[in-house]
């Protein structure tokens, strides 16, 4: 079961996106939810992997639906969130992320935190990733790099990105790579995000695990500013 929701927990990760923390496809990084705005969103895996860590079948944590806020306090970025899976064998556990980000200097940006807290469930939901990454703009490239400790479930976090402009609207491509069960093998995925309106963002990767087959995840988040 750990090893299953540690994988779950980084499929989950977004990059935006996830009510998980945001981050690129498998991981997070160092962004955090703007001052003041919500999004809201809904994401599925499938495909030949998505189910090859599942401990209840096929149907486990197919769906899941969630949030994540942003606030901005002088110098320090924070972001929180809940997140869950449903329309499932059996839907929950309830989770909660936070993580707060400073920049200390031009470029970089550096965050700690911590994500899959179980708010419902705890016996059946697995342990807490906690997490720390670092991220900086070259301008070619963003390039990210970090750590994650979690029981059983330990990573490095690597990642790049770049966004350029597709229809007037921005348009991300990154790649990304965490070490899956118990390090025993390295999980690489490639993906994209692009903002269809200003509401609305739309978000698909690939993994292509060591072992195992490959799979997929698409996620719509609805952005809304208080």
């Amino acid at each position: 079961m750990k090893h299953h929701h540690t994988l779950l927990a980084f499929l989950a990760l977004a990059g935006s996106a996830l009510a998980t923390p945001t981050g690129l496809n498998n991981i997070p990084t160092a962004d955090t939810v703007p001052h003041r705005t919500v999004a809201v969103q809904a994401f599925s895996s499938f495909g030949p992997g998505a189910n090859q860590f599942s401990a209840n079948g096929p149907d486990e944590h197919s769906f899941w639906m969630g949030f994540k806020t942003g606030l901005q306090l002088d110098f320090l970025s924070l972001e929180w969130g809940m997140d869950s899976p449903l329309l499932s064998m059996e839907s929950g556990p309830l989770f909660f992320q936070t993580k707060a980000g400073i920049e200390p200097w031009e470029g970089g940006r550096l965050v700690v935190g911590v994500a899959g807290v179980p708010l419902t469930d705890i016996a059946r939901a697995g342990d807490p990733f906690t997490y720390a990454m670092l991220s900086h703009d070259f301008g070619l490239l963003r390039t990210h790099a970090g750590y994650g400790v979690q029981n059983n479930g330990n990573t490095f976090l690597i990642g790049v990105d770049r966004s350029f402009k597709l229809f007037d609207r921005s348009f991300n491509i990154n790649a990304d790579l965490v070490q899956a069960a118990d390090q025993s093998f390295w999980l690489p995925a490639v993906g994209w995000k692009h903002d269809l309106h200003k509401n609305i963002v739309l978000e698909w990767w690939t993994n292509f695990p060591e072992q195992g087959k490959s799979s997929h995840l698409a996620k719509i988040n609805f952005v809304f500013k208080f």
